[in-house]
């Protein structure tokens, strides 16, 4: 049996804990499972192994924080090889497109590339490609050989041609007002946004708008909005802005951040100098 251990990259130049790589693995790291999709133009090597959120920490030790708190159903894992190139690929299911996109985006290193069949992807020559396809989040690193950029598009295309599911985004991300946002900006943070206990299911991007310095709004998802609300009631200041309530508290390193309950949908922002900004950015952000 084999096992995987982080690799330092810091012979390559790049951070620790990117790379996986094979080796003999001690009992109980993962269990051996046939269920991963062929790739073209790949050959599998050796093992399969699946890991779920109680066990994830064994393969990817502290990482594995990020993915627990997304929701991680499991991670399937196997080495494959073309030519000189060796990779191991770790398909992640997320459980919704939206727990992926959120994952995707934390931990991808900047702007991505269009890869037909999926719903985002980026490749990071030569050591590492990512792949977003629905609800599963794809990470590929180098064990032997090298990725360019043009190698890595077609793994990452032939990965997209072989996993099930859409392309489309989530639809979740249709909630953010679009006036004003900045490009490649948005995220998702189920628990804890901005360091607040009770503020949870968070879509968040940066605005800009009228010229002004950036600034950070966010929308709670419906599905949590009530008991967000609900909580923060309780632990954050009100006032009343043009007949309607707002909460709000100030935050170290986010400024003044305040929230604005309109149906089903907790609106909020944040990095507000004052009060009186906070409540002008709420009214546009919403409106």
């Amino acid at each position: 049996m084999r096992t995987r251990e982080i690799v330092s990259l810091a012979a390559f130049g790049l951070c620790l804990g990117l790379i996986s790589c094979s080796g003999s693995e001690p009992e109980g790291q993962g269990e051996a499972t046939p269920d991963f999709p062929g790739v073209e133009g790949w050959s599998q090597v050796g093992e399969v192994l699946t890991y779920d959120a109680d066990n994830l920490w064994e393969y990817i030790n502290g990482a594995a924080e990020l993915f627990v708190e997304f929701g991680v159903q499991t991670c399937r894992t196997a080495d494959l090889v073309s030519g000189d190139v060796t990779v191991t690929v770790d398909l992640y299911d997320m459980g919704t497109p939206l727990n992926a996109f959120g994952v995707y985006e934390r931990e991808k290193p900047g702007g991505g590339i269009m890869v037909p069949g999926a719903t985002a992807g980026v490749v990071s020559a030569p050591y590492q490609a990512l792949l977003l396809k629905e609800g599963t989040y794809v990470k590929v690193n180098t064990f032997e050989g090298e990725l360019t950029e043009a190698s890595g598009l077609q793994l990452l295309q032939a990965l997209a041609a072989a996993l099930p599911g859409g392309t489309t985004p989530p639809p979740e991300l249709d909630l953010l007002p679009s006036e004003g946002m900045v490009a490649g900006t948005v995220g998702f943070k189920p628990l804890a946004f901005l360091g607040q206990a009770d503020l949870t299911d968070c879509l968040y991007a940066e605005y800009s708008r009228d010229g002004e310095a950036s600034w950070q709004g966010f929308v709670v998802l419906p599905s949590a909005a009530a008991s967000v609300w609900e909580g923060l009631s309780e632990s954050w200041e009100s006032v009343e802005h043009e007949g309607e309530e707002v909460f709000f508290t100030e935050v170290p390193y986010s400024g003044f951040v305040g929230i604005m309950r309109r149906g089903d949908t907790v609106f909020g922002v944040a990095e507000a100098q004052d009060q009186a900004q906070m409540l002008t950015r709420l009214e546009s952000f919403i409106d």
